[in-house]
């Protein structure tokens, strides 16, 4: 299938428009290295130079012969709309658009790239860039290096995508000490059309690309990326650095949720729904991207270390086990084996520690009574160099004992100064080799969450068992059509006449009554509850529910109504009641009343909700509740709708917080048990949020996980209707 990218990445003809006779100038650089690259046909515009750089040119785009492939536009930024529509015109099939000046320098070139756009969408063109480095493929087929930066890269199965020029710059030179070649690399610049959904596209099927590497600083269309990304994470995996971790600033919210949901909070958890490796850094990026390039993936995360230096095995081992690694002690038998051919003083517990012996044979030995032992998933090897010239015999040793056992994942730590053992990466057999165990550590885990992420089953959308959708679908309808005939939906006092509100901001959340009856609807457990208008229904609502309860203001403003000192709890009897409620109505004075609810004692407090980003769409979080919620930041998001994997993986991130139980990482699958209802409560919010399109926030929060009755009581919830928002 002929692909859109197909006139980028693989040209038969090309034309540069713009070059410079300054080898060193941008333009000058790139026709420099197209002309080094490529060998098919290769025009240059000019508009008084007969040659430059040895290619003969033509004067304007019109001479230049029809349906050319791919046009490098170079030209200043006022240029570039009337040369882009000359190019239309000659029915060119891609355009890169190397200028700068467009909407990264303000209003007047966000207006000029935008046009630049709709001219190119009109004419089915993809348009790369503006303010781009530009292109290559190494493929031998189709090669051609169309960018301004340093010569073509070795080939390999890298492909990379950055959304800097910059970054494009070093990327190649940085993958370069691994002995890793790239497919393919493209700089999206501004991405006014093609963007990171597009290259996955691409490299999905380009048998040349086994490994994606991509720099982000925004998503152009985040749900098609989840769907792009989740497919292509099956057969590829895709590393990405993803800058933009912090906000300059946050709107001011209305829901926890909200407030929580910050734009690096939702990326990440996008990025874990589609399977995409996040690195902390460039430097964590290229190491993971070594062992993934290099080496199988460990089938788990039991870790072997073989070293000749006790202190950098105990930094390794610390640094496993804090990345969710294990390191566990050795069997007898495999003890027995790896002490035969060593010293009395070696130890062979895990790590095993050589005791400063430079001997590859001691290497060897162990190496290969670690790599077949089905008590392992990885090994880890550390020397320290302690006699000169000796690293180059332990790689040998490494790769001639490592061959036989291919499958069996292995990374190497070489501790000195200069670069490691090139022989490591020069083979067949490549093991990476890291400077620091810390950074092996690092590479690993990533590994070995990939592979359980793999392991895991496909997910599916699926509807709890309880939930009365087409109820909860009334309930909105009437409190929708109470908001347009101007009837304050959130008075709570039925005995007085219904006031008209004035509707001043979008959206507005619902009454305590309706909330409750919402909830329910959704099949999720709520304690008994009434309204009451004042102190003395109070204690009639708590005579009928016959247990200690909770009075909560009904006030349309305290949204947060713990923290306004709207919240009392554990009340029993009628004078505990009458005082509370005098409380009440003194902390928060717009109180229009209370919510009694029955008291529910214990448990653990969980926050699940849900908010409509302006980017992402709809988006789902769950973790900590309470009143420290947003103190603590402990909560996980994911894209809607959520599948039972998605509910899964958001509950186990929030395992070891929840139980706390440091047992949490080495035994999920047992521990997840006791907050299923929590996964169930998530899959019911996603299920309401595809019923009713119009929230534009919601918290559930507290929820109280009864761990020991296995069940979830929603014990405060809150919902914002924002139609069309």
């Amino acid at each position: 299938m002929t692909h859109r990218l197909d006139a980028v990445f693989r040209p038969r003809s090309l034309v540069v428009i713009g070059a410079s006779r300054d080898r060193q100038s941008m333009s000058g650089s790139l026709l420099h290295n197209l002309k080094q690259s490529f060998t098919g046909p290769l025009y240059v515009v000019h508009p008084s130079a007969a040659e430059v750089d040895g290619v003969p040119t033509r004067a304007s785009v019109p001479e230049l012969p029809d349906a050319l492939d791919l046009a490098f536009i170079a030209v200043p930024a006022r240029l570039v709309l009337p040369v882009a529509r000359q190019c239309v015109e000659k029915k060119f099939r891609a355009l890169v658009v190397i200028s700068a000046g467009f909407s990264e320098t303000g209003p007047a070139g966000r207006e000029l790239e935008q046009q630049l756009l709709e001219l190119a969408r009109r004419a089915g063109v993809p348009l790369v860039g503006p303010n781009c480095l530009g292109m290559l493929n190494t493929d031998p087929h189709h090669a051609v290096n169309g960018t301004f930066s340093l010569p073509q890269p070795p080939a390999g199965n890298v492909a990379v995508g950055t959304q800097s020029g910059a970054l494009g710059f070093v990327f190649p030179d940085y993958i370069r000490p691994w002995r890793i070649g790239i497919s393919q690399l493209l700089s999206t610049g501004n991405k006014c059309d093609v963007g990171e959904n597009d290259l996955l596209e691409f490299w999905r099927d380009d048998p040349q690309t086994q490994v994606i590497q991509l720099y982000l600083e925004s998503f152009q269309q985040p749900r098609e990326f989840l769907r792009l990304a989740r497919q292509v994470s099956l057969d590829k995996p895709i590393l990405m650095l993803k800058a933009g971790r912090t906000s300059a600033g946050q709107r001011a919210a209305g829901s926890h949720t909200a407030a929580l949901a910050g734009p690096d909070q939702v990326a990440q958890g996008l990025l874990k729904q589609a399977g995409v490796i996040r690195a902390a850094s460039l430097e964590e990026l290229f190491e993971t991207t070594a062992l993934l390039a290099t080496q199988p993936l460990p089938r788990g995360r039991r870790v072997a270390i073989l070293t000749n230096a006790g202190g950098p095995g105990v930094v390794c081992a610390d640094a496993l086990e804090a990345a969710g690694l294990s390191v566990p002690e050795l069997s007898p038998g495999l003890q027995e084996r790896l002490r035969a051919p060593l010293p009395p003083a070696a130890s062979v517990k895990n790590p095993v520690d050589l005791i400063g012996s430079t001997d590859p044979r001691h290497f060897a030995d162990c190496l290969q009574a670690l790599l077949p032992a089905d008590e392992l998933d990885a090994v880890v090897i550390i020397y320290v160099p302690r006699l000169p010239d000796t690293s180059d015999q332990i790689a040998q040793a490494v790769i001639d004992a490592g061959r036989p056992w291919a499958g069996k994942t292995v990374l190497s730590v070489f501790m000195q100064a200069e670069a490691a053992p090139t022989r490591l990466l020069d083979t067949d057999y490549r093991v990476p080799a890291f400077r620091f165990p810390e950074a092996a550590a690092r590479a690993l885990a990533s590994a070995a969450a990939r592979y359980e992420w793999l392991a895991r089953p496909a997910g599916r959308l699926t509807r709890p068992a309880g939930m009365r959708l087409p109820e909860a679908r009334r309930i909105v309808d009437q409190a929708l059509a109470s908001r347009s005939r101007g009837i304050a939906p959130q008075t709570d006092q039925p005995d007085k006449p219904e006031q008209p509100e004035p509707v001043q901001e979008p959206g507005f959340w619902l009454d305590p009554a309706a909330t409750q009856r919402l909830v329910e609807a959704c099949g999720l457990d709520v304690p008994e509850w009434y309204l009451a208008g004042g102190a003395d229904e109070a204690i009639d609502a708590a005579r009928r529910i016959g247990s200690a309860v909770v009075l909560k203001a009904n006030s349309p403003t305290a949204l947060h109504k713990a923290s306004a000192g709207g919240v009392q709890l554990d009340l029993r009897g009628p004078a505990e009641i009458r005082l509370a409620y005098d409380l009440i109505r003194s902390a928060v004075p717009d109180t229009q009343g209370v919510l009694v609810q029955r008291y529910v004692p214990g448990g653990i407090e969980v926050l699940l909700g849900a908010r409509r980003d302006e980017s992402f769409g709809q988006v789902i979080g769950c973790g900590l509740g309470g009143t420290l919620v947003e103190r603590l930041g402990r909560v996980g998001f994911r894209l809607h709708p959520l599948t039972d994997r998605d509910a899964d993986e958001l509950v186990d991130e929030q395992l070891a917080f929840l139980l706390n139980d440091e047992r949490a990482d080495g035994e999920r699958s047992t521990l997840r048990q006791p907050l299923a209802p929590m996964r169930s409560a998530l899959l019911c919010i996603s299920c309401l949020l595809s019923e009713v399109p119009e929230f534009a926030e919601l918290d559930l929060n507290p929820i109280k996980l009864l761990v020991d009755q296995r069940r979830a009581c929603c014990v405060d919830a809150r919902f914002h209707l924002a139609p069309g928002a």
